[in-house]
């Protein structure tokens, strides 16, 4: 951060028919304008030259005057705001517009703000309502309206969790983002805001913003410090700290309070804009008064007023490296200034020296808007049926999956048939080849075969049929793995595995469901292993991802769930929904792990939610919350829940136009639903918003099965028309699921880790070893910035293990620097150019290297991928593959650079 000296012009912009009502800066001091003339302008910094528009700006897309321009995180994306009601989000590196958002109401929107972590975008107006919109699905998750006047801003914490509102009747207010975004807050009427200030600002709130420090206390109670700004029409900027206290109970709900810390006068009419620099050292404001103060934070003194403009400024923003701030007026201009008093308009503001901002060279390219969306209806954003499997004499029953290589079916010919599933190259595209393996088909039932599921591990495969037998078959030869399950002697419908592959579920005609032990091949302890209390047949069952829980269907509507390991009472059902569908349940299934969208175990909190979907004979699917609290600690062999057991019907999914015969997630991530049904198609739904994403009609009869493979690039189905169908899932669904991944499992802050965050950063530096004894201890990321060093090497017993000594030292302090943003100062002419981000030309803090083989930091990758492009940054090439690997090396030698070796 530069040290503001002697404030001089840099540059002044006057292209514009009206009022300049928005500034904003991305990465390299790439300069974003919206003003009353309806167009947003973007710049880009040219030495010799200055500021010049880039080759796709003015971007042309608001009917009316723009109100709100804000650059995301990472600086790939532009999202921009109007008084005709809507909300753009277009991709800041090629004027591309992504997506429309419609403000509920249609009333004008006078604000728009990223969470810091990019995966949220809130919009506000003048009907006083806020809405929160998911930039991964691009969705609306939440609009609510606290305020009784027009909301004209708002702002996110540095760490995502907290959500500030102002409105034009003085009053400020914070919400917790968590709770805006759950999705077991039906109404807005649940929404409870954690703070409310009346008088904020005598004659209104006009500006809020958060600065980036916040300071942790690691002590009971767990406390953040967070800084706030704001301005109004009463001349005065305010500073105020923000504090949220939280107990080590998560689930007591978390206390706030803003106190008021300094008002600051200079300023001799209503303000307009009050902004913190990146660094939060000092703050902006900017009014009618025409003119723009500089203050610094920590005394509230005035470093420098600005004076250029003839009529009043109507915004500013400090440059992220923050040597330019930029100020917009009604006088129908932008200036840029420089705040340190020594460039000129010869000056390179690029840290990437020679490489270009924007991607699209318009002497290249010619893709503009409608070109976009044309691509947007190829074949490549369609699901595609790429083969057809007819060879089965009989209605397919059931389709599995294992990983992304395997597919077996059972039918009603008594057969189980087992397929391969290649990828192949043929002239530079890639061909799924699909055969059947040399041993198949399976041949040992003697009548129906009804369900099919590969083990976890993929080595074995049970089948079930109406001849009362369940088969378990050794995937590799095609012969018998185990002796065979016998039930009761009537037809069994469905078998199904744990996850951790130690158990079978059968259940079926005698409305029983039993539990085997895969190794002994004994049906388990009589007491507890058989699970009844069904009045018909039951025609599906699940287990949670953790393998403690399952989950009985039946025909006549109910489902129950048991607990598998609770031996006193485990055959008596946890609990009962008596009317899940009216004419029957025919599938069910759970979102398979505990990072998927709802579905979470938490070891510090005795609460787990799993994700339930069910579908029937009323032509419905639907998804529940099975909210599980426990008495005793989590890990306990013998939970009796208490009454905070629930079950609650979250969404119904309609559509269909028969019985819905059978419902599965994803694998991995349950990012999307399939099902199928009696009208002869299946559908795949968004698992967040509830709404269909495809319809697939090809079977000439109702259809009975479906199934994912691992990677969710594969669709299979079965119908009564003795046919598989093999349909391609587009990438950009596959890539959602990847990107929705690595956004839940963003990088934490160190206070708030668990112990499994404490045991994966131990993997990370190499110190896995210790691991035994850091769970022993149950060491979280509290304890790492609040023990001694010397205590915390004295609970783990490595004073003998200098290595150890070392590394940990190294670790701890580099980790306790950066919670703290802690920097040391650095000549930015010795940061080697391999530190630097691609993507956004600064120096990275999580480095990962993608299959383009280039490295990222790990954020701005992300957001790359929520601008839709999948393709490589740098080579511009398709990446068929969008995981990527932590680059533990480099991120090690940019923290020495950053912050030293530690104390010796």
């Amino acid at each position: 951060m530069t040290a503001i000296g002697d404030v001089q012009a840099l540059q002044t912009l006057t292209v514009y028919t009206s009022d300049v009502n928005s500034v904003d800066f991305a990465g390299d001091c790439v300069l974003v304008t919206g003003s009353g003339d309806k167009r947003v302008r973007v710049w880009e910094w040219q030495p010799g030259t200055g500021y010049v528009e880039a080759y796709f700006s003015p971007l042309m897309g608001h009917k009316y005057g723009v109100t709100s321009v804000k650059v995301s995180p990472q600086s790939t994306m532009l999202a921009t705001s109007s008084i005709d009601g809507t909300t753009l989000l277009w991709n800041l590196r090629t004027g591309t517009k992504i997506h429309t958002m419609v403000q509920v109401g249609g009333e004008a929107v006078r604000v728009c703000r990223f969470s810091p972590d990019s995966t949220l975008l809130a919009t506000a107006g003048d009907n006083g309502q806020v809405c929160i919109w998911d930039l991964i699905h691009r969705n609306l998750i939440r609009c609510f309206q606290k305020h009784e006047g027009a909301v004209q801003s708002l702002s996110f914490s540095p760490d995502s969790s907290w959500l500030i509102t102002s409105c034009t009747l003085g009053v400020l207010k914070l919400f917790s983002t968590a709770e805006l975004i759950d999705t077991c807050t039906s109404s807005n009427q649940d929404i409870a805001e954690l703070v409310s200030i009346d008088d904020a600002h005598d004659m209104g709130v006009v500006c809020c913003d958060f600065s980036t420090f916040q300071e942790v206390t690691c002590n009971e109670p767990y406390t953040k410090l967070y800084q706030l700004v704001s301005c109004g029409n009463d001349h005065d900027v305010k500073l105020w700290e923000v504090t949220v206290s939280q107990n080590k109970c998560e689930a007591q709900p978390s206390t706030a309070t803003v106190q008021l810390c300094r008002v600051m006068e200079k300023h001799s009419s209503a303000l307009t804009c009050v902004r913190f620099s990146s660094n939060g050292l000092y703050i902006a404001s900017c009014g009618l008064d025409k003119t723009a103060v500089i203050w610094e934070t920590s005394s509230g003194k005035v470093v420098t007023i600005i004076s250029g403009h003839n009529r009043y400024i109507a915004c500013c923003a400090f440059s992220r490296d923050g040597s330019l701030l930029a100020t917009g007026s009604n006088d129908k201009s932008v200036i840029a200034w420089d705040l340190a008093g020594n460039l000129t308009i010869d000056s390179e503001l690029s840290r990437n020296v020679g490489t270009k901002w924007f991607v699209n060279d318009p002497e290249k390219s010619t893709m503009h808007e409608h070109d976009l969306m044309r691509n947007v209806e190829t074949y490549a954003n369609e699901v595609r049926l790429i083969q057809r499997l007819e060879e089965h004499n009989g209605a397919v029953n059931s389709v599995a999956f294992h990983r992304n290589n395997l597919l077996a079916s059972a039918s009603g010919d008594k057969l189980v048939r087992i397929w391969s599933v290649e990828t192949e190259e043929e002239d530079g595209e890639e061909v799924i080849k699909i055969q059947e393996k040399p041993f198949s088909p399976l041949d040992a039932h003697t009548y129906s075969v009804n369900y099919v599921e590969f083990s976890p591990c993929g080595s074995m495969l049970a089948s079930c049929s109406l001849d009362g037998t369940t088969l378990v078959w050794n995937t590799e030869t095609g012969e018998q793995a185990k002796s065979s399950f016998v039930n009761s002697g009537t037809g069994i419908r469905v078998s199904r595995w744990s996850p951790d592959g130690t158990k079978i579920a059968t259940a079926g005609d005698d409305e029983k469901t039993m539990l085997w032990d895969v190794e002994t091949m004994d049906q388990l302890q009589q007491l507890y292993s058989v699970f009844e209390g069904h009045a018909d047949a039951i025609s599906a069952i699940a287990f949670t991802h953790d393998s403690r829980y399952l989950v009985t269907a039946c025909n006549e509507g109910t489902w129950r769930l048991f607990d598998t390991l609770d031996e006193k009472n485990g055959s008596e059902a946890l609990m009962v929904c008596d009317a899940s569908h009216d004419l029957g349940v025919q599938g069910c299934d759970f979102s398979p792990t505990p990072g998927s969208l709802m579905c979470t175990r938490d070891p510090d909190v005795n609460q787990q939610i799993y994700l339930l979907a069910t579908c029937g004979n009323d032509s419905l699917v639907k998804l529940w919350h099975v909210i599980i609290s426990n008495d005793s600690l989590p890990d306990s062999d013998s939970i009796r829940p208490n009454t905070g057991t629930r079950y609650k019907e979250k969404k119904s999914l309609t559509g269909h136009g028969g019985n819905v015969m059978c419902v599965r997630f994803s694998p991995v991530h349950g990012e999307v639903l399939g099902s199928v049904a009696t009208d002869r198609t299946a559908r795949i739904w968004s698992v967040f918003s509830g709404s269909c994403l495809y319809v697939l009609e090809d079977h000439d009869s109702l259809v009975t099965s479906c199934a994912f493979s691992e990677d969710t690039s594969l669709f299979a189905t079965g119908a009564l028309d003795k046919t598989i169908l093999v349909w391609k899932v587009p990438q950009q669904l596959v890539s959602q699921s990847n990107l929705m991944d690595s956004l839940r499992n963003k990088k934490k802050r160190v206070a708030d880790w668990k112990l499994y965050d404490t045991l994966k950063w131990l993997n990370d530096i190499e110190l896995s070893r210790l691991s035994r004894k850091v769970l022993a201890l149950g060491l979280t990321g509290r304890h790492l910035l609040s023990v001694s060093e010397n205590e915390l090497i004295s609970r783990l017993e490595i004073e003998d293990d200098e290595e150890a000594m070392e590394i940990l030292k190294k670790q701890l302090y580099w980790l306790k620097r950066e919670e703290c943003n802690v920097m040391e100062n650095i000549d930015e002419s010795e940061i080697p150019h391999e530190f630097l981000c691609p993507i956004t030309h600064e120096i990275m803090k999580e480095p990962v290297q993608c299959s383009d083989g280039f490295t990222y930091e790990r954020a701005a990758i992300n957001e790359w991928f929520l601008c839709g492009k999948y393709t490589s940054p740098m080579t511009n090439e398709p990446l068929h593959d969008t995981s990527f690997t932590p680059n533990f090396a480099l991120r090690n030698a940019i923290l020495t650079l950053l912050h030293g070796e530690g104390p010796q």
